[in-house]
């Protein structure tokens, strides 16, 4: 297992993060052609720069990046979701209690299966638990031979969900 730094997101980390972002659109795109595409580099660290400034004091969300030797090696974010104010009225008895969404975990190639993803998420889930998040939630591709066994395994997660897609041609 490789030693892994695990520190917040801070100014100046958007040419890291573009990098870890473009590899986790060119693993995707691979995968799933038809749903994910790897992302125009024109402007990419910039972007991440900006949404740095604009998101970066909100207390309900997280970016976390790994380094190893000195390099990012990967990203975390998450969001903290509050329970619905209709909890009590729905089905699923999640809508009651706080919930930590994964929003994204990508880790570059070079440091895929090094231990470097397992330390994001736990670093995540402790700041969610610290935060009083209940449970963790997250979306990944049902044939991706990465992520299927990395959170059921791993990360002790079970499959819940699936969502179903269809392309539509709007009319006229």
């Amino acid at each position: 297992m490789t030693d892994v730094l695990i520190r917040e997101i801070r100014t100046g980390d958007g040419a890291a993060v573009a990098i870890v972002w473009r590899e986790m659109g060119e693993y995707f795109a691979a995968l799933n052609p038809h749903m994910f595409r790897v992302p125009s580099e024109e402007g990419l660290a910039d972007w991440f720069e900006d949404g740095h400034v604009e998101f970066g004091d909100r207390q309900d969300m997280l970016i976390l990046l790994a380094e190893v030797d000195g390099v990012v090696a990967g990203a975390v974010s998450a969001t903290l979701l509050e329970p619905i104010e209709t909890a009590e009225r729905q089905v699923q008895s999640d809508f009651s209690r706080r919930r930590l969404h994964i929003d994204s975990l990508g880790v570059v190639a070079a440091h895929r299966r090094d231990g470097v993803g397992t330390a994001l998420m736990q670093a995540a889930e402790e700041w969610g638990r610290e935060r009083g998040a209940e449970v963790v939630l997250l979306e990944t591709e049902l044939n991706n031979p990465l992520s299927m066994p990395f959170y059921k395994e791993r990360m002790g997660m079970s499959p819940e969900f699936v969502t179903f897609r269809k392309e539509i041609v709007p009319q006229g």
